[in-house]
Formats: structure tokens, C-alpha cells, sequence
């Protein structure tokens, strides 16, 4: 299978995004193959959108939602369109995981461009027991369309072999289409994310999570009680969280902002 790839760096979290048509049933596998090939820490599909308001579709490897590659194909829409730098544009896109459309905002930059992803509000907030060596511990879950987040903190100690052998254990108690383990160490604003996507079998420590830093702002804004605007320091850089709360307290808005990448763009034989 003859495979054509752009591939992104949106703040570290090298993306893959596959421009050729791959049927569904084929995606996870012919991603894992991808990978190998390439290089990267995720692939998405760029599909025609069926609803009338998105310019494209995204259907991440693992059906997922990913802010990250969202914000990696609105740059690639706003390349294909002649944005000029300085300029900004608004597209709109499907993207698995999330039922309604994403808007996105987007800043050419004269290397880049510096995307705004509006991202889904959690569904649920709230502590979540995992087992862990030696017992089991309570910790921040912050469950998203497409991806549930757990934020552990950096002074419990857990290392990334741990982490790497319980993953699987907790998602089949969670059951997400994506599970994130964040090693959070919130004095310093900074998370260190490792996702484990079940459906396409990887388990990879990222070097930039959008919907991981997205769940660190909405944490932090529901258990203070306020807005906040707050960047998350991780492998790859920074990216900007911005959470809104409503006069009851709720979530009303989240977004994230990053820098986005391009870093080839290349054609590559799959074996099936």
C-alpha cells in the first residue's frame, strides 16, 4: 500500500498525518506500520467531513480525539489555502472522538504556525483509585471525548516502567478509547505524558500532550473555583491551557495553544 504523510511537530508530538485513503478497518494497523517506517508518536487520517461547517475530517489511529494533530491539520488547511504570514484564519474540522465540530484558530508565523484548538469539555472530573505497587492510590481523572487523563503526581514516584506495565491494567478497568498517565508536578507546570491507545496497540511517552494539558487547566480551574490560563511545560515545549467557568462553577470553555511544525512531507510502500 502506497502510504503519502505529512509529518508535524505541534509542540514535540510528532504527528503523522496520512493524506491517502486508508478504509477504517485498516487504519490502526497500517499506522503501527507507519511508525515504524517513519517515525513519530501518532498517526491521524485526513477524510472528507460529512458535516457541511468542517473543511476536512481527522480519524486518529485509535479513533481518539487529539488536539495536537486537530491543530496540526488546521495548519495543514491553512497551508493549502495561501495563508500568508501574519495572517490568521478560523477553520473548522471533524475530528474522531468528539461529536461536534472543532474550531480552530490559526496564526501563520513566518517558521510555523501558532494554532488554538477549542477542545470538548469533560465529561467527568473527579478522583479515580488505580492500583498501584504496594496498594493503590486516588488521583486526579479528568475523562474527554475520545480520552480519559489521570494526573499523578510527580512526587509519588511512579517511573515510566510502572507506569508502562499498569496502563493496559487501569484502561480495561476505564475502558477509553485513550488512556493518559501524566506525571504532573504542578509547582513547576509541567507534565511528562505517556498515552496508551488500545485499538492500535501503542504505548507511547509523548513529547507533547494537547488534550493532557487541556485536563491540567480544567482540573485546576474546577477544584480553585476559577478561570485559568496556565502553560504546561513538557518534553517538547509549552502549551497553553485556558479554562472558563460558567456563573455555576461548570466548565464553559477550554482551549489550548501551541506551535506547529512542518517537517516533511513524503510517500512511503506498507506492507500488509
Amino acid at each position: 500500500m502506497t502510504i503519502d504523510y505529512i509529518k508535524l511537530s505541534p509542540t514535540g508530538n510528532i504527528t503523522l498525518l496520512v493524506t491517502s485513503p486508508v478504509p477504517r478497518d485498516r487504519q490502526a494497523a497500517v499506522a503501527a506500520r507507519l511508525l515504524e517506517a517513519v517515525g513519530g508518536e501518532q498517526v491521524g487520517y485526513v477524510e472528507p467531513a460529512a458535516d457541511p461547517r468542517a473543511a476536512a475530517r481527522l480519524q486518529m489511529m485509535g479513533g481518539e480525539f487529539c488536539g495536537n494533530a486537530s491543530m496540526s491539520l488546521g495548519a495543514v488547511l491553512c497551508r493549502e489555502a495561501g495563508l500568508a504570514p501574519g495572517a490568521v484564519s478560523e477553520p473548522v474540522i471533524e475530528v474522531s472522538g468528539c461529536e461536534a465540530p472543532v474550531p480552530c484558530r490559526i496564526r501563520r508565523e513566518a517558521e510555523g504556525w501558532i494554532g488554538t484548538v477549542q477542545m470538548p469539555l469533560p465529561t467527568r472530573l473527579g478522583l479515580r483509585e488505580v492500583p498501584v505497587d504496594g496498594g493503590s492510590m486516588a488521583v486526579p481523572a479528568v475523562e474527554m471525548p475520545g480520552i480519559t487523563h489521570l494526573l499523578l503526581p510527580a512526587s509519588v514516584g511512579l517511573d515510566e516502567a510502572q507506569l508502562r506495565r499498569r496502563l493496559p491494567e487501569w484502561n480495561r478497568q476505564i475502558a477509553a478509547d485513550a488512556l493518559g498517565a501524566l506525571l504532573w508536578d504542578e509547582a513547576a507546570s509541567a507534565i511528562d505524558p505517556l498515552v496508551y491507545v488500545p485499538s492500535a496497540g501503542t504505548l507511547v511517552r509523548e513529547h507533547g500532550c494537547g488534550s493532557g494539558s487541556a485536563a491540567v487547566g480544567g482540573w485546576l480551574a474546577v477544584r480553585d473555583g476559577r478561570d485559568r490560563e496556565v502553560g504546561i511545560r513538557q518534553p517538547g515545549g509549552t502549551i497553553t491551557a485556558r479554562a472558563r467557568l460558567d456563573a455555576s462553577g461548570a466548565l464553559s470553555a477550554l482551549t489550548i495553544t501551541g506551535k506547529v511544525a512542518l517537517l516533511e512531507e513524503g510517500r512511503v510502500e506498507i506492507e500488509e
